[in-house]
């Protein structure tokens, strides 16, 4: 590795870094920065390939969330009244006692999923959230 490099602190939950503990000792990487990079690499391009949307996309968002949350089933229902124009279909399955996943079937300007992403991440109750979309070829 290049000696230009910058260093930073991260404070992690120990049984988070106890999972990066278990994935370094596996061999695969040679200490937890190797693995912290390749974690950020990751990141860095879901992040950029769920942003700057543009065009007309169809595609699915999967949501994982606490249904005993409070509020988190109605603001869900919202956004989906909300979004009318961009979900086209939404298949709901309960996990556990307590998880739901909802795959939400888009349709539309890649603009507007950003924005249907963008209002679902930040909700309480709400663990994953996760775009995949293809450019609609019409």
């Amino acid at each position: 590795m290049a000696n230009d490099v910058d260093r930073m602190s991260v404070t992690l939950p120990p049984d988070l870094l106890a999972e990066l503990d278990t994935v370094v000792e596996t061999g695969d990487y040679d200490s937890r920065s190797e693995a912290t990079r390749d974690a950020l690499r990751a990141f860095v391009t879901e992040f950029n390939q769920q942003t700057g949307l543009s065009g007309t996309l169809s595609g699915t968002v999967v949501v994982l969330y606490d249904h005993d949350q409070h509020g988190v089933t109605d603001e869900m229902s919202a956004l989906q009244h909300d979004f009318v124009d961009t979900i086209i279909a939404v298949h709901h399955v309960h996990l556990s006692a307590h998880f739901c996943l909802e795959s939400i079937a888009v349709d539309g300007t890649g603009s507007r999923i950003e924005q249907l992403v963008a209002r679902l991440q930040p909700l309480k109750g709400v663990h994953a959230v996760k775009l995949t979309v293809v450019e609609a070829d019409r």
